[in-house]
């Protein structure tokens, strides 16, 4: 093989071998927010189910925030889950 095509398939290797590692990265922030949402998810719930929290019912403005959150986590973790898609797809 020439030194051209070892230098090639060289940055291949690394390019390949970089990718793997960013998708598996990928793949752990991704199970990160999955339970994060579930956690959030929960804790809603029961502040729901209670109706209110344990210092009595939650402020309108915490009430929101709570939900927000959850919507920020469950959007980010769509978002990584679609990139991984698209990697794996290619």
């Amino acid at each position: 093989m020439s030194d051209d095509g070892k230098a090639w398939l060289d940055q291949l290797e690394s390019t390949v071998k970089q990718a793997a590692e960013t998708i598996e990265s990928l793949h752990r922030k991704r199970d990160d927010l999955a339970a994060r949402v579930e956690e959030l998810e929960g804790q809603v719930e029961a502040l729901e189910a209670a109706g209110g929290t344990k210092k009595g019912k939650p402020k309108a403005d915490e009430a929101a925030a709570w939900r927000e959150e959850r919507k920020e986590i469950r959007r980010r973790v769509q978002k990584l889950t679609e990139r991984l898609e698209g990697l794996l797809e290619d």
